[in-house]
């Protein structure tokens, strides 16, 4: 019994200076060196990051406009990642199928009618200056037997043909209804028509212009015709100012 109370108690004294060594080699709980540096942390070991999953794009709002400036037309629908779509256009028909030169207005011939005759004939209003009721004509001598004379006008002498008989007709007899046509050759250059009678200015298109029958392109002053013209039932005569009056 002495011997196991001996190993006990000096199991003891072992075990109670152990314990005082340990408490020694660790320093007491809050006496640590206020400037002691804190021990650092082990380095992190290397890391690889790995997409699991890929971002999707992003989706465009379409903006809509103010109220006042929306029209008709929608914007396109936007794509969606993963699906596609295709607009459909329908083929409009070609620009040379469906345009094309717009075709030109005709203008007006605007006339100036008067007998011969029984005949009705008609000269560009723009070659006429003036109407005139006859004058007091001077015949001049040794001229041909159309050119009837000359007579003054605002103090220039004009020569006056009497067109019945420049075109082959009987010649005209003066009356009250007989007039004398002024037509411009040029700024001071003028000739007097003398004709039956005037019967006002007449109109139709160009288009409405034929060429002389052959009946009257035969007959004598055909040369002076440029054609003829039907308008209302009527029938004119395109005189060739030029050639009537010898310019």
């Amino acid at each position: 019994m002495d011997i196991l109370a001996a190993r006990k108690k000096a199991a003891e004294k072992a075990k109670a200076g152990n314990a005082r060594k340990a408490d020694e080699a660790l320093p007491a709980l809050g006496q640590q060196e206020p400037d002691a540096p804190t021990p650092a942390l082990p380095p992190l070991p290397e890391t690889t990051f790995i997409a699991t999953d890929t971002l999707a794009a992003p989706v465009e709002v379409p903006v809509m406009p103010p109220e006042g400036e929306r029209t008709a037309a929608l914007p396109s629908a936007t794509s969606v990642p993963g699906s596609e779509r295709q607009e459909e256009t329908a083929p409009g028909p070609a620009a040379s199928e469906t345009e094309g030169p717009e075709p030109q207005e005709e203008q007006d011939l605007e006339m100036l009618s008067f007998l011969l005759g029984s005949e009705e004939y008609v000269i560009p209003v723009d070659r006429v200056r003036e109407v005139l009721t006859p004058k007091e004509i001077t015949p001049v001598p040794h001229t041909a037997d159309y050119l009837v004379g000359v007579c003054s006008l605002r103090g220039t002498v004009m020569p006056v043909v009497d067109l019945n008989r420049r075109l082959g007709l009987a010649a005209s007899a003066r009356d009250e209804r007989s007039r004398i046509i002024v037509v411009s050759l040029g700024l001071d250059d003028q000739v007097g028509l003398f004709v039956d009678r005037v019967r006002g200015v007449v109109r139709f298109l160009p288009s409405a212009v034929r060429p002389a029958p052959e009946t009257v392109a035969q007959g004598t002053g055909a040369e002076f015709l440029k054609g003829i013209a039907r308008k209302d039932d009527r029938l004119y005569i395109l005189l060739d100012v030029e050639k009537a009056i010898g310019a």
